[in-house]
Formats: structure tokens, C-alpha cells, sequence
């Protein structure tokens, strides 16, 4: 469950995600596996044995990995209910092996000390600054990720607990070497040829397409021609920043907001600390004892032969790192501390410099404080506004009048694709919500309204009325009439680039050089190519391959020839005409030494991976698994 500290959230999980892990979530545990009742205790959607996933925890990872997944997206269009399904398939398998586990090890007696704990947290990768554990690092990352102290340690038991079943599992695993052998030939054998290019941008066309022609291909490829499916909206847009403005708010209230919460404009006290950790109270007590007048930490280090001070920067009593340090805050500058015991060691603390309490008067954030009270009355208001709101649409009421009625902004769009997009092709400026607000338009009726939304600020709401449906619609001929001509005029050329192209490969034998050809097809141009592989790269990375020299279709024909075979083949600018030379059958040498290997651990990682599913669905059997299916469903949006 851990698994995200371990990589500090570095790698994009989620092209495997949509490539690979769904599959194995539904076709491995199947989605039967999740569906049903459960008798659950309240915040908690999952439960093996003694083990258990809490409703926060769930909701925490379900989001942070939908969000990533959204990054690694780079702004390309995807359906947001896909994007789900995809995070939660993840998130299922995830749960439930790391679930099972664990209630599996708890039956079997698996002790997980403090010592391991202490070892696995101080050893995290997440938690260091500059290559050592840093206190402060741990603080801040539990805290962005919505994780107290006590949590964490829970999870890192149940963590390791799983390590302990799994591990050996996964460490006996092995590639049989038949399977990479035959893997590392087929990735890495490499063919030469030589060949001849004809390109069909050289080619000069006799004739002019007929209309009978051009409507021939129009028709073909109608697909191409016809406008997407539009529809027209009409958006309804609760505010609460619109619905009550600041200006609004009465002086006298910002008076007594202030005066009734003036702690919140006090600054505390702040201390720059710096602290050493030992990891036993004895090395602690030795190096404050060998501290003479005016020593600093960097000298008491220094005497102690310990690891340089680890820099706390200013920090304020309240902070959870602060409370662990309160001594610290009852010391004076330029004081060092006495050892100071936490769950991670021993600390001595210096406090470099004290920074004292700051108020900010009345006059300084009374615009703050009534902009605070507008957002709130605002937010009262929003509330109320949306019930009425989805009341009188219900009811049959016009979008234009329920708007004047609740106070809503009101947004009319004459066309919009599935992908955000006017008829134009242009992105519209009016999206309220660009996550969910297509998605949410396509999947409302003509004349209905969709659901309540939320908007992505979290200060109001919307909701989108289908004033109508626009179905996809072939253009007319006569306006795509040069679209078409282009692409008639660029079959013409490629098929003509083929005739010639088979015409020539006839008189092609072990005698004829290409480059002898050139000067029958206009525009021919004879070269050699390879080393290349059956996925048109070169091992050597120094090697460019000629991308306009292979295809997919060529590349096919080329691994299916024996040497000395002529075979022609469409590559994105013409025709190519080649003869195989030779086969060279690779062996884990030179450049591919380390290949070999790395596609052996490759292997073995996913056997491994695949016999820890195994091992969990065995434990599955015995040990009864509930999931809060329709709690999940609430906490992630799924769509039934």
C-alpha cells in the first residue's frame, strides 16, 4: 500500500494502467470479485481478517492517481469514465492483494518490530533531503498526503508483512531460458537489403479525375468528410463568488469577524531549528555532555564523529514536526537542547534564532475578512440556490427564467464536439469545467438536463441543458471538393508507384544492382538499408535507420523473405522495392552483451508478478474477502 512513498510518485503509472493492468484487473480477479454487499464497519470499503482499507485512505489514492493519470494524459482527449475505470481497476487489484496479504500474514503470526519499521522508514527514498533521512521531509510528505504519524506506521507494518509472504515468492521466480532465447532472437535479429525508393511525389498524373471518380472516393471515404456530432447547450452556473459580492457585506460584520478571530491574524512565533539524531539515548547524552561554552551543533558533531545537523528551517510550535521537538520551544537562541526522545531516535536541538509573534490590525485585511464573509454567505447561498435550481427544472421550467429566478449565470453554446470544440475546430472559452463539462453534455438527453455538477473550484455548481442534437453529418461534395481531388490525385500516384514498382522487381535478380534503376521510375533513388530490426530500428544507436525506407507492411515482408528474395512493399511516400542480403541472427555480445539480461529480469519480473496474483488468489479461498462496492462507487464516481 506503500508502494507510492517507495517511488516518491516519480514514474507515470498510467499508460500501464490503460495498456495492461486493466486487463489484468478484470481478467485476473475479475469484476465479480468486487461486486456485492458487505457488512462493513462505517469508513471502511474493504476488509480481509484483521486487515482493512479506510474510506480516506481509498478516496486519497483514488484520487492522487486519477490526477497523475490526467497529467500523463499531456491534454489528449479521453473519456473521464474510462480514466476511471482504469485507476479503480488498479486501485482493486492493488487493495485486494496488499488486503489479503496482510490478513493472510496476521493469521500465520508475522511480527513486524519496531526496529524494521524504523529501518524501512529511515531507509525511504521519499523521505531524504540530499541523501539522508530528513524529519522534516517525512512531516511535510505524510502531510501531503493526508497520513498522521500513526497511520503511516500502521501501513508500513501491513507493507512489510507483505513483503515477508510475498518476496520469496516473487524472488524463486525464473525466466525459462528457451523462452528468452527465443524472445532475445526474435526482439533483436536484424536483416540488410537493398532498395529502391520510388516516390510518389515525383509522379506526374496523365488525367484529371472525372466527377464519377472524385464521387467514388467521397463515398469511400465518407467517414472523413462528415462533421461530428454537435450539440447545443445551454449552461446554468451557480456562483458563490456571484451570488453575493463583497462590497455586500456590512462593516459592523467585518468589525466582529475580526475582533471574534483574532488569532487568526497573529503570526506565531517561529524558530529557526537545527537538530542532531542518535539512535540511542546513550550516544545522545555523550555528545550533549562533551559540549563546551558556545559550542554549536556542527561542533558537538564534530566531537561525536556523528553525521552533520540536519537543517529544520523556521518552524512554529503548532507544527506536527514541532510538537515532537517541544523542548525546543521553551529553550532560548542560540540554546542547545537535552536530548530529545521521538519514534525515529534521540535529538539535540539548537535553536539558531527566534522570530517573535506579528498581529495584523483591522485596517490591514479588513478587504481580506469581508471577502472571507462574502465567500462564506456566498457559499450559504449557493447551496440553497442549487435545490431551487434543480427544483424548477425538474418542475419543466425554462433554463432562461430559472436563471433570473436563483441568481445563475447563464452560458449559451451554439455548437460543441466531444472534444470541447466549436464547429470550427476552435476550443470554446465557456467550458466551466474542462475534466467532466463534455463528457457530462454527450451524456445528457436532447431537452434534458444533466445531474447537479460540481464545478472544479468548489464554489458552486452547474448544470447543462441539451437545447438540441446535432448528428453527424456528411459535408457536401462540393465543399470538400479540393479534399477530395488531393486524395484521389494521392491514390493515382500511389498506385501508379506500384505498377512501376512491380514492373521493375520482375528483371530484378542477384545480378541487377538497384541503383542501375534509378533512371527507369522518375524520382528513384537506390540505397542501402540495415542492420534493421523487424520494428525498423537499428541496434546500434549510432545507426539511423531511413524512415521513409520502411513500413509496417515492408517491414512484415522483409522478416518473411529468405535471402536473396525481392519484395515490394507501400512505405509512407511511395513504393520501395528491395532484395534481402542477409540475415544476421543476434547473440548477447558487443552491443547486445547486456541485453539478454535485461529482457531476463524483464521476464522474470512479470512471471513474478503473476505468481504473486496467483499465490493471493489461492489465499483468497480461504480467507473471505468484503468490499464496499457501492461506497467505492460514491467515493470515486464510478458510472454504472
Amino acid at each position: 500500500m506503500l508502494e507510492f512513498f517507495r517511488s516518491n510518485i516519480k514514474n507515470s503509472i498510467f499508460f500501464k494502467i490503460f495498456l495492461g493492468i486493466m486487463a489484468l484487473s478484470f481478467g485476473i480477479w475479475g469484476v465479480g470479485d468486487f461486486m456485492g454487499t458487505s457488512s462493513l464497519s462505517p469508513g471502511v470499503v474493504m476488509k480481509a481478517g484483521d486487515a482493512e482499507v479506510r474510506t480516506d485512505l481509498f478516496q486519497r489514492r483514488f484520487q492522487r492517481e486519477l490526477d497523475q493519470f490526467r497529467q500523463a494524459m499531456g491534454g489528449r482527449a479521453m473519456d473521464d469514465a474510462v480514466m476511471k475505470k482504469a485507476v479503480i481497476a488498479n486501485l482493486m487489484q492493488t487493495f485486494t492483494q496488499a488486503t489479503v496479504i496482510d490478513a493472510a500474514a496476521r493469521n500465520m503470526g508475522l511480527v513486524i518490530s519496531p526496529e524494521q519499521m524504523r529501518e524501512d522508514t529511515v531507509g525511504n527514498d521519499a523521505f531524504k533531503e540530499n541523501g539522508r533521512f530528513s524529519q522534516l521531509q517525512f512531516q511535510r510528505v505524510l502531510s501531503e498526503s493526508g497520513l498522521n504519524e500513526s497511520t503511516y506506521l500502521q501501513l508500513t507494518a501491513s507493507d512489510l508483512r507483505n513483503k515477508l509472504l510475498l518476496d520469496p515468492v516473487a524472488f524463486n521466480a525464473t525466466a525459462p531460458q528457451t523462452l528468452v532465447g527465443g524472445l532475445f532472437v526474435y526482439r533483436n535479429e536484424t536483416r540488410t537489403a537493398d532498395t529502391l525508393l520510388i516516390p510518389t511525389d515525383a509522379i506526374e498524373l496523365q488525367k484529371t479525375p472525372s466527377d464519377d471518380e472524385l464521387k467514388a472516393v467521397y463515398d469511400k471515404n465518407i467517414a472523413a468528410y462528415t462533421a461530428p456530432e454537435y450539440r447545443k447547450l445551454t449552461v446554468l452556473v451557480l456562483s458563490a463568488a456571484d451570488l453575493v459580492k463583497p462590497e455586500s457585506v456590512d462593516e459592523a460584520d467585518v468589525k466582529k469577524y475580526y475582533d471574534d478571530n483574532t488569532q487568526r491574524y497573529r503570526a506565531p512565533e517561529t524558530r529557526h531549528l537545527v537538530q542532531l539524531v542518535f539512535d540511542s539515548k546513550e550516544k545522545a547524552d555523550a555528545a550533549r555532555a562533551g559540549a563546551a561554552a558556545g559550542d554549536t551543533l556542527e561542533t558537538i558533531a564534530a566531537k561525536a564523529k556523528a553525521a552533520a545537523p540536519i537543517d529544520l528551517g523556521e518552524l512554529a510550535a503548532t507544527s506536527p514536526l514541532s510538537k515532537q521537538l517541544a523542548a525546543a520551544f521553551t529553550a532560548q537562541a542560540k540554546e542547545i537542547t537535552q536530548p530529545i526522545q521521538s519514534p525515529l531516535g534521540w535529538h539535540l536541538v539548537e535553536v539558531k534564532s527566534i522570530t517573535p509573534e506579528a498581529i495584523k490590525t483591522y485596517d490591514m485585511v479588513k478587504d481580506e475578512v469581508r471577502k472571507t464573509l462574502a465567500l462564506d454567505k456566498g457559499n450559504d447561498a449557493v447551496y440553497d440556490a442549487s435545490t431551487h435550481m434543480e427544483d424548477a427544472l425538474a418542475s419543466g421550467a425554462v433554463p432562461d427564467e430559472v436563471a433570473k429566478t436563483v441568481g445563475a449565470r447563464l452560458i449559451k453554446i451554439e455548437t460543441m464536439d466531444q472534444q470541447g470544440q466549436d464547429k470550427d475546430g476552435k476550443p470554446l472559452t465557456d467550458i466551466v469545467d474542462p475534466q467532466n463539462f463534455a463528457f457530462t453534455a454527450f451524456q445528457t438527453p436532447a431537452g434534458r438536463d444533466s445531474r447537479l455538477m460540481d464545478m472544479p473550484s468548489r464554489d458552486g455548481y452547474y448544470i447543462v441543458h441539451v437545447d438540441a442534437v446535432i448528428p453527424p453529418t456528411p459535408k457536401p461534395l462540393l465543399d470538400v471538393r479540393p479534399l477530395v481531388a488531393n486524395l484521389w490525385q494521392t491514390q493515382e500516384r500511389q498506385k501508379v508507384a506500384q505498377e512501376q514498382a512491380e514492373a521493375l522487381a520482375k528483371d530484378v535478380d542477384a545480378s541487377v544492382q538497384l541503383a542501375s534503376l534509378e533512371k527507369k521510375a522518375k524520382g528513384a533513388i537506390a540505397a542501402p538499408l540495415g542492420p534493421v530490426t523487424r520494428f525498423g530500428d537499428g541496434l546500434d544507436p549510432q545507426h539511423v535507420i531511413d524512415a521513409k525506407r520502411v513500413s509496417p507492411q515492408f517491414l512484415d515482408k522483409l522478416f518473411a523473405a529468405k535471402v536473396g528474395d525481392v519484395v515490394v512493399a507501400p512505405v509512407a511516400t511511395g513504393m520501395i522495392i528491395a532484395r534481402l542480403n542477409d540475415v544476421q541472427v543476434p547473440k548477447p555480445a558487443g552491443a547486445l552483451a547486456n541485453s539478454q539480461q535485461e529482457l531476463t529480469n524483464i521476464l522474470r519480473e512479470q512471471i513474478a508478478t503473476d505468481l504473486m496474483s496467483q499465490v493471493t488468489k489461492a489465499y483468497m479461498q480461504q480467507i473471505k474477502l468484503e468490499v464496499d462496492q457501492p461506497t467505492i462507487n460514491s467515493l470515486t464516481g464510478a458510472i454504472q
